[in-house]
């Protein structure tokens, strides 16, 4: 079976003559219907042998040649898909389905076999077998029940026509089954040795691909970290922490740095200083002085408004002085102004007038300009209560306007500002800038962590080094303010000169900056030599004092007669101790100063005790009466070298800024002609003579120039490391750029 030289494989034999046809070469069908249709040929040669046999034979041979018939005919209705013998032979329900026709066939036959044999029957059975023999490719059609068959109960048709449907259904899905089994083994059985001789190449380049994946994730993310920065963006609410006072945002009543610094986001001046510490103009356009040095005059900007829309004037600048001068308003500021007038010349000009020359006054035009449709025609009582009480009702020309102030749970206050649109450098960048009140250092760096602020200012060294500076950042800024050693010079002991040079020489001045920032990675502060900041002079720079010597010192406190005595661990003079009252204000940073200041007094046998007094206490129980030995004290230089105030024997009486009681009539010369004198170069010596002269009387140490510290989130951008301020009071002074937010831009190429 299925051999090509197997004798029972033919081609079927038609009844009629046969043409003549080419030899062609005989091919092995392997094909199910093929095989089928050849033994339904075999079949018909022995039907056809026997057709000479007895009548019941015949019959016989008749329902034989119709059961196998129907048989042919039922099974070529289901084309079997041209693969192996073993694929069909597997097909179960191909299978069920054969067996379940041919039953049926059989039934068909034998009702038929009943009914006796026709010639109907027998020609329909003859042409039934050699349309098959003849086309084995074509499905051949289905064998109806004859009409004879009619005689069959109807319950019988009608399990005939579910069986054929039935048939039909198994067809449609051995068709399907067919299909599947033909494609999978043709693109997967069929290729799976294909596979198992690359898979050696095929795991090599999905591994190169994966390789190639991976380094281009790694690309792009290193690529992006390489590219992208996060950079401070605008808005955000700046909150800021203080212990310092603020009950008031009046530049006619502000006192403390914090008040002073709050009046200034509201009231701009004629005049400001940049990160440099150098004057810029800031309501004005232009200011200069005329040959005699008395006469100054200021340029407004054009177009100048006030937060409410209304114009500024020069009307509105002379209005804020006459203010200032009022002695009913009783300001702080009035003394700076007697003796100068002011007027305006047109809407935009106005002339200051001194009675002497006066080459500093450009400094003082800094203050804060009120609005005069506001304030006018109002006493000075209800101007005081304007600004304590209502002082949303006050508007200004600063980058910031008031809103509100907000009582706090625990007592504090927290004043709040919102961007002012009027403002003439644009508006600001933050949504919003709060000054929050704490009572005390303490408090404030447990507010900072709690994130009730973002930045904390104004705040000791000490303090500020407590901080995870992973979340914090500390802001060191140069100002230009010294911390001093003020003797008395009308002291029982402090006025004996010797003894100041002996102190002078027995403190060591680099070892007390070193160790401010001793323990933490901030720079140690700037060093300080002279009543002048530095910067100001390049020649004065050059000037410094005496250079740390506790021999020396010794030596001079015995010249003095002020001597230690076997078993004494204090010097003393005709009975008397040589004692020292030093005198600070508590909780500053030069507090420490004063303590280490007098452990190095007392190694040389000096009685050197500390007392530390409250800010609020200092002014009326200490500084106006001088009631100290020595003072160790913050004193704002400023960047003019015009030392007037605090060096000058005028300022000795107790509202005056001569600390030191300070009197030398070379000293009052010399800073009289530098104030008034016109030259430039001739105004530098006078101040090089003055340095000198004080060096030489010694009315005080200079120990340093004071850093501010300010502490903030590193989301917070406003001050950097390295800036410049005049003081505490001007930290605001570049407000206007300051940002609270942040996020990841693309960096620039």
């Amino acid at each position: 079976m299925n051999k090509v030289s197997d004798p029972d494989i033919r081609p079927a034999q038609s009844s009629g003559p046969r043409r003549q046809r080419p030899a062609q070469p005989q091919v092995l069908d392997l094909r199910p219907g093929h095989i089928r249709a050849v033994a339904a040929l075999k079949e018909q040669e022995k039907r056809r042998s026997l057709r000479a046999k007895s009548p019941a034979q015949s019959a016989k041979g008749t329902t034989a040649r119709s059961s196998i018939a129907v048989k042919v005919t039922k099974t070529a209705q289901t084309p079997r898909p041209a693969t192996t013998n073993l694929a069909a032979k597997t097909s179960k329900p191909a299978t069920a389905s054969r067996t379940t026709r041919a039953r049926n066939s059989t039934a068909g036959a034998t009702a038929q076999q009943s009914a006796g044999p026709t010639p109907t029957a027998n020609k329909s059975a003859t042409a039934q077998a050699r349309s098959t023999s003849t086309k084995v490719a074509k499905p051949a059609k289905t064998v109806r029940p004859t009409a004879k068959a009619s005689t069959a109960p109807r319950q019988q048709q009608r399990q005939s026509r579910s069986v054929n449907l039935a048939n039909q259904v198994r067809h449609k899905v051995d068709q399907a089954t067919a299909t599947i089994t033909k494609h999978g083994k043709r693109f997967i059985i069929s290729r799976l040795d294909h596979i198992r001789m690359a898979r050696r190449s095929v795991v090599t380049w999905l591994g190169l691909m994966l390789l190639l994946i991976l380094g281009g994730f790694l690309q792009t993310i290193y690529y992006g970290q390489q590219n992208t920065v996060t950079a401070a963006v605008p808005g955000g609410t700046y909150i800021e922490g203080t212990t310092d006072k603020l009950t008031t945002v009046s530049p006619l009543y502000a006192t403390t740095d914090t008040e002073k610094a709050a009046s200034q986001l509201i009231y701009s001046g004629l005049l400001a200083y940049d990160d440099a510490n150098k004057l810029n103009g800031e309501l004005a356009e232009s200011w200069n002085v005329d040959e005699s040095g008395r006469t100054w005059t200021v340029k407004l900007r054009d177009g100048l408004t006030w937060s409410d829309g209304q114009s500024l004037t020069a009307d509105d600048v002379v209005y804020t002085v006459n203010l200032m001068k009022d002695p009913d308003i009783s300001t702080t500021l009035a003394d700076s102004w007697d003796g100068i007038d002011v007027a305006a010349v047109d809407d935009r000009t106005i002339t200051f007038t001194t009675e002497s020359p006066l080459m500093s006054f450009d400094t003082a035009l800094t203050f804060g300009v009120l609005p005069k449709h506001i304030l006018d025609g109002k006493s000075a009582m209800d101007i005081a209560s304007l600004f304590s009480q209502s002082p949303q009702q006050i508007v200004g020309a600063g980058p910031f306007q008031f809103n509100n102030v907000e009582t706090t749970t625990d007592g504090n206050n927290i004043w709040h500002f919102a961007p002012s649109t009027n403002y003439y450098g644009g508006t600001p960048k933050l949504d919003e800038l709060a000054i929050r009140t704490y009572p005390d250092s303490s408090s404030l760096i447990q507010g900072l962590e709690r994130g009730e602020v973002n930045a904390a200012s104004n705040l000791k060294v000490e303090d500020a080094t407590k901080f995870n500076q992973d979340k914090f950042k500390i802001v060191q800024l140069k100002t230009a303010s010294g911390v001093y050693v003020l003797f008395n010079n009308t002291g029982t002991i402090t006025s004996n000169r010797t003894v100041r040079d002996a102190l002078r020489l027995g403190l060591d001045r680099n070892a007390i900056r070193n160790n401010i920032t001793s323990n933490s990675n901030l720079a140690a502060p700037t060093d300080l030599e002279t009543p002048i900041a530095t910067g100001v002079y390049e020649s004065i720079d050059q000037l410094k004092q005496p250079d740390y010597n506790p021999e020396q010192a010794k030596l001079d406190l015995d010249t003095a007669g002020w001597r230690l005595s076997d078993g004494s661990q204090y010097r003393s003079k005709d009975g008397q101790e040589l004692a020292i009252r030093i005198v600070t204000i508590a909780g500053t940073n030069y507090e420490t100063v004063a303590r280490m200041v007098a452990e190095q007094w007392q190694a040389m046998g000096v009685n050197a005790t500390v007392e530390a007094v409250d800010a609020a206490q200092a002014q009326q129980g200490y500084l106006m009466p001088r009631d100290y030995d020595v003072l160790v004290y913050q004193m704002h230089l400023g960047s003019d070298p015009d030392m007037f105030a605090y060096w000058s024997s005028t300022q000795t009486d107790p509202t005056g800024l001569n600390l030191a009681n300070y009197q030398s009539r070379r000293a009052d010369i010399a800073l009289a002609n530098a104030r008034t004198n016109t030259n430039p170069a001739a105004r530098e010596t006078r101040y090089i003579a003055f340095v000198n002269q004080w060096l030489q009387d010694n009315p005080a140490i200079a120990l340093y120039q004071p850093s501010l510290f300010y502490v903030m989130d590193r989301n917070v951008h406003t001050l950097a490391s390295g800036d410049a301020v005049i003081d505490a009071s001007n930290r605001f002074q570049d407000v206007v750029n300051w940002t609270a937010d942040v996020k990841t831009v693309m960096a620039t190429p």
